[in-house]
């Protein structure tokens, strides 16, 4: 129906569906651990789960927008209806890592149009980014918030 507007909107659905292809420009990524799901010490980070969105993205819908994700965690520990999910931010190394994920299957000939940081300042969700890697110590060795990583 809105492929007749005068203006038509892109209309983009989180993950792609092959039942909704056709009715959609494009997909995005969220928050997700993929499929060997939330782990309780929260080191299942969504690496899998983004090189899929990748992957599928460029091999099955090249046609089709793509819409990276990165996050700096998770965490639903705070919020009302939490399910006891969590993504351990691992000392910033989730949010650089997620960020970064993408360049593996994108290049500057053929550029990621779009990356989304998910549920951004959700505090209730442990996802802002504002903090970085505050709580690292780098006496533990762990690399603190004024330790960027090599590139």
């Amino acid at each position: 129906m809105v492929d007749q507007w005068q203006d038509p909107p892109l209309l983009i659905y989180k993950d792609p569906y092959p039942n909704y292809v056709s009715a959609f420009d494009g997909f995005y990524a969220w928050v997700s651990p993929g499929k060997d799901g939330w782990k309780p010490d929260g080191s299942n980070w969504g690496q899998e789960y983004l090189e899929h969105f990748y992957v599928t993205m460029n091999k099955q819908y090249p046609g089709k927008l793509a819409v990276g994700a990165a996050w700096p965690g998770f965490n639903d520990a705070r919020a009302s209806w939490s399910q006891n999910r969590r993504m351990d931010p691992r000392c910033g190394r989730t949010f650089e890592e997620s960020l970064r994920l993408f360049r593996r299957y994108y290049t500057p000939d053929h550029p990621l149009p779009f990356l989304m940081i998910d549920t951004w300042n959700d505090y209730e969700e442990g996802t802002a980014i504002e903090g970085g890697a505050t709580n690292c110590n780098a006496s533990s060795g762990k690399r603190s918030a004024y330790q960027p990583a090599a590139r």
